[in-house]
C-alpha cells in the first residue's frame, strides 16, 4: 500500500537546517523535502521511456507538494512503482484528514526541473542548496527498486 508523505513531514528544525535533514533515512529524504530530486534523477536514468515530471500542487497554498515520475499509468517516487491512481488517491485522502478542504492539482512540468527551480513558482531547494549534492543519494536509492513497473 502506498505510504503518503505526510507520513514523512521533516520537522520544523529540519526546515531549518538542512544538515539535520539530510540525516534523516532516505525514504523520510525523498518523501519530504527531496522529492523533486528523486523524481529528476529518476526521468535521467529512463530518458525516452514516455515518463514525465508530475508536479502535485495542493490548492490555497496548503501543504502536501509533491514531484514524482509517471506514464500515467506507473508512478515512481520514495515508494519506488505505484500505480499513479493509487499514489493520487491515498495523497488526496491522508491530506484531506488532516487539512479541510485539501485538493491538488496534477500539473505536467514539461520544462524539466532545472528552468522549474528557475521559475520560482513553488518553495524548491535547488541541488547546490542542499549540503551535499545529492544525485548521488538519488541514484543509489533507485537502484533498490526494479528498473521497470511490475507486470499489471
Amino acid at each position: 500500500m502506498y505510504q503518503p508523505g505526510i507520513l514523512y513531514s521533516r520537522t520544523a528544525s529540519e526546515r531549518r537546517d538542512p544538515f539535520l535533514a539530510w540525516q534523516r533515512d532516505d525514504k523520510a529524504f525523498f518523501a519530504s523535502g527531496a522529492c523533486h530530486i528523486l523524481a529528476h534523477m529518476f526521468l535521467s536514468l529512463h530518458i525516452d521511456e514516455g515518463y514525465e515530471l508530475i508536479y502535485i500542487r495542493p490548492v490555497d497554498n496548503l501543504p502536501g507538494n509533491h514531484y514524482y515520475a509517471s506514464n500515467g499509468i506507473w508512478a515512481f517516487d520514495y515508494n519506488g512503482w505505484t500505480p499513479e491512481e493509487e499514489l493520487l488517491s491515498v495523497t488526496r485522502q491522508a491530506y484531506s484528514e488532516k487539512y479541510e478542504g485539501w485538493d491538488f492539482e496534477r500539473i505536467v512540468i514539461k520544462e524539466g526541473l532545472p528552468r522549474h527551480i528557475a521559475s520560482g513558482d513553488h518553495k524548491l531547494r535547488p541541488p547546490e542548496y542542499f549540503p551535499h549534492l545529492p544525485w548521488e543519494r538519488a541514484y543509489k536509492y533507485i537502484q533498490q527498486f526494479d528498473s521497470a513497473p511490475p507486470e499489471s
